[in-house]
This record gives C-alpha cells, sequence and structure tokens, in this order.
C-alpha cells in the first residue's frame, strides 16, 4: 500500500454508502460518491456487502408472512396484566431491596477512586443542610429570647403599678401555658 492508497482509506466516505443505497444523498454527492466507488476498490466492496445484506434481510423477511389475529393487541395485554405479581408478598420485598442494594455497591465500585469525592460531596451537603437548620433554629430561639426580654421589663413595669395588673399578667402567663403544653402535646402525636 503506498502512499496515496492510505490517503484514499482515510478519506473514504463509509457512512453515504449507506445513504446511496437508501437514495439519500443529493444529487451531487451521490455523483462524487459514484467517482470515488469507481476508482476505490474497499469503498465497491462495502457497497456490495451492504447491498448484499439488504438482499438477504429483504429475503428472510418476505418469506415468513404470517397475520396477527384480530383481538392481538387485547390478548397480550390481558396475559400481561394476569401475570404481573407485584410486591405482594414480603419475599419479593427482600428481593428488591437486595437487588438495589446490589445496584448500589455496584455504582460505587463502578465510581472507583471517585467514591470518596462523591462521599465526601454529599457529606458537604448534609453539613450545609444542618448548617442551615442550625441556623433556623437558633434565629426562632433568639427571637424567642429577645420577645420575652421585652416583655418581662414591659411586665415588671406595668406589674409595679398595680395590682390588678399583676394578675392579669399571672392569668395570661397560665393560659398561655396551658395553650403551649396543647400544641407541644399535638406536636408529639403527630
Amino acid at each position: 500500500m503506498n502512499l496515496q492508497d492510505a490517503k484514499t482509506l482515510n478519506e473514504c466516505p463509509h457512512a453515504d454508502i449507506a445513504a446511496y443505497i437508501d437514495g439519500e444523498l443529493a444529487p451531487r454527492e451521490e455523483l462524487e460518491l459514484e467517482m470515488h466507488l469507481a476508482v476505490c476498490e474497499s469503498c465497491a466492496e462495502e457497497l456490495n456487502q451492504q447491498k448484499k445484506l439488504l438482499c438477504a434481510l429483504d429475503y428472510a423477511l418476505e418469506e415468513e408472512k404470517f397475520e396477527l389475529p384480530e383481538n392481538f393487541t387485547k390478548v397480550v395485554v390481558a396475559n400481561a396484566e394476569s401475570s404481573v405479581s407485584g410486591l405482594r408478598r414480603r419475599n419479593e420485598r427482600f428481593n428488591a431491596l437486595f437487588i438495589c442494594s446490589a445496584l448500589f455497591l455496584l455504582v460505587f465500585a463502578a465510581l472507583g477512586n471517585e467514591t470518596g469525592n462523591a462521599l465526601f460531596s454529599s457529606s458537604k451537603f448534609i453539613d450545609k443542610f444542618f448548617a442551615v437548620g442550625a441556623f433556623i433554629g437558633h434565629l426562632i430561639y433568639d427571637v424567642a429570647i429577645g420577645t420575652i426580654v421585652v416583655l418581662r421589663s414591659l411586665i415588671v413595669h406595668f406589674v409595679r403599678s398595680s395590682a390588678s395588673a399583676f394578675a392579669l399578667a399571672v392569668v395570661t402567663f397560665v393560659v398561655f401555658a396551658l395553650v403551649f403544653s396543647r400544641l407541644l402535646s399535638r406536636f408529639r402525636r403527630i
């Protein structure tokens, strides 16, 4: 094989041969390919091989013609629906869990050295999630403490001025304590 043959093999339009057979090429491309086929033996052989394959497929598909029954779709659907067992038995659930666990381990094995990176990135996400949760918890705590301090200073000033205001403050505190305890008991049930 000389340099010219090697150059021709690299420039051979093998992908265009199937399009040529199917009649999908533009007239100019078709003409260029026919000129190339006249010169290149490997492309001409490829064209003949693809034509032989198509002829063999046509012959194989023409030989066995058969008719489908009219209710074929209904029979297939009924058969498929009746043979589906779903996850009705405990054994099937265990098998599904086993398969999912095996696939999970297979993914980590396929990741190889990247497994550590995947776990590290998921731990970063979890850390950020807990950091946001801690921030929200501290914000709620700080707002509650601030509200209590302000109310306490107002109540102390208000209660010192009259005995009836003190009684009203005690009743209000008891009512809020009862309401808060009821809310806590409802949240514990949920």
